[in-house]
Formats: structure tokens, C-alpha cells, sequence
């Protein structure tokens, strides 16, 4: 997905003058997606210097990415339903390039939402099981 997002909004880098702001929110949450990998690939001498390090990396990209997601959700859903038709509007963004950046967006909130869920049932079902298991009769 990093490399899909780094494409899509390099090759419409010009082409949202309602939001100039969503091909650089695609290239640089690819890019960051991307960063967040490195020290998974790299090999590691002392392990535990280098745990704290990435730690460290994966703290302050993370935070990096939250805030730049937020930033994206803004400049993403402030303009919906932009002019797909019209190049020389002011309020035209290419359809591909807009229709791509707010789905990707979309389906993080689904997934968070998937997530939410099974973490609820999950946790139901490790109540309801202890409960069951304290409730058994001598």
C-alpha cells in the first residue's frame, strides 16, 4: 500500500487544486509507511541498544503518522465530492487520485472498527468464560 500511495500521488501530483495538499499526504504516508519497515530489515549487533532504538524510531514515526493522518482526514473530507469533471474548476481534483486517497482513509476507520470489535467479543467471551468457570457447583 506504501508503494501504491507513493505512486498515485506522485503521478497526479497537479492534479487536486481543490486540496493541492492530498498527493503530498499520499507520498509522505507512503514514504513513512515505508521507514517504519527499515529497522525490521536491518541487522542487529547488540539487541538490546538497538531494541531501545527502535523503540524509539517506531514511537516517534508512529506519532509522526497519527498527526499527519489526522492532517490527511482534514484535507481529504473538507472537500468531498469534489469536481471530477471540470480540469480548469476550482474545486476540481481527478477522481482516481481523490476517490484512492479517501478510500484508503475510510478503510483504516473500517478496520479500526473490525478491530474494535473483535477486541469487545473477545473480551466478552474471557468474562463469560470466567464467570462460568467461578460458578461451578461443588
Amino acid at each position: 500500500m506504501s508503494i501504491a500511495s507513493i505512486s498515485v500521488g506522485s503521478v497526479y501530483f497537479h492534479d487536486c487544486p481543490a486540496q493541492y495538499l492530498i498527493p503530498y499526504y499520499l507520498i509522505i504516508s507512503g514514504v513513512s509507511g515505508l521507514l517504519l519497515l527499515i529497522p525490521s530489515i536491518l541487522p542487529c549487533r547488540n539487541r538490546e541498544v538497538s531494541s531501545d532504538l527502535i523503540n524509539a524510531f517506531h514511537l516517534i514515526f508512529g506519532l509522526f503518522q497519527l498527526a499527519f493522518f489526522i492532517a490527511g482526514n482534514v484535507w481529504i473530507y473538507s472537500i468531498y465530492a469534489p469536481n471530477y469533471a471540470d480540469p480548469t474548476a476550482a474545486n476540481y481534483c481527478r477522481k482516481g487520485l481523490y476517490l484512492y486517497a479517501f478510500w484508503i482513509t475510510t478503510l483504516v476507520y473500517i478496520f479500526l472498527g473490525l478491530f474494535a470489535i473483535g477486541c469487545g467479543m473477545s473480551l466478552c467471551a474471557c468474562c463469560m468464560s470466567s464467570r462460568a468457570s467461578s460458578e461451578v457447583p461443588e
